[in-house]
């Protein structure tokens, strides 16, 4: 039998008479050290004002979660109020209203004239019309329509205040009657500050067509078809 002390368990006594049993049991392991929890340190400035952030939270969303009302001091947003008809709120011009493809609208008191499509004004300019008191020189209101488009005419007439001859290269009538036939035309021996600028009250008025500067005699030329209505208002 070994004598080896290895795995012996060791009673009190001499050595010399001592008694031993055999153990199969293992040394504890030794013990690990144990480290100790890092620490961290937070500065008493960041606590406080993480604090004040957190009160101040507090006080702004608290009602709102009571209540449902809006925190003292800040803002209500307001949507912009939208109209329930996009067309009302459009500013009101000689072609609000009208549903025609062409149109030509003339107004004697402001002598301007405006060319519509539908609601639109694609065209406007100053215009010179007739005199207003003498019945035959007298630009008539009312609707008509073109009745013909021609180039290059010589247009003749005779009233109360003489007779005339004048050469045009654009002839649009609109209406004929007793006195003649009326219609829109260039007026070349006018200057352009005319246009616009002469009172219907005034001698030196239209012979009762609406006279227009030549490009924009053209252009009407070029736009209108015969058939267009034309709405002449006082």
């Amino acid at each position: 039998m070994s004598t080896s002390l290895e795995n012996k368990t060791i009673r009190p006594g001499s050595l010399l008479g001592y008694s031993y049993y055999h153990s199969s049991r293992q040394p504890m392991p030794a013990a690990r050290p144990v480290r100790p929890t890092p620490q961290f340190h937070v500065p008493v400035a960041v606590r406080r004002a993480v604090v004040a952030l957190l009160i101040l939270a507090t006080l702004i969303f608290l009602p709102m979660i009571r209540g449902g009302s809006q925190p003292a001091n800040v803002p209500v947003i307001t949507p912009p109020a939208t109209s329930h008809n996009a067309a009302a709120a459009l500013p009101k011009t000689e072609c609000s209203g009208n549903q025609l493809n062409q149109a030509v609208v003339v107004s004697i008191g402001q002598r301007h004239l405006w060319a519509c499509e539908a609601g639109k004004i694609v065209y406007d300019t100053p215009v010179v019309t007739g005199i207003d008191y003498l019945a035959a020189d007298k630009t008539p209101t009312g609707t008509f329509h073109i009745t013909a488009k021609q180039t290059d005419q010589t247009l003749t007439g005779t009233d109360t205040t003489g007779s005339w001859s004048d050469p045009v290269k654009y002839w649009m009538p609109f209406l004929t009657n007793k006195y003649g036939a009326y219609g829109f035309h260039d007026a070349t021996w006018r200057d352009n500050s005319a246009f616009g600028n002469i009172s219907p009250n005034s001698a030196d008025a239209s012979h009762g067509c609406v006279e227009l500067p030549l490009s924009a005699s053209a252009w009407l030329y070029n736009w209108a078809q015969v058939g267009t209505t034309v709405t002449i208002k006082s």
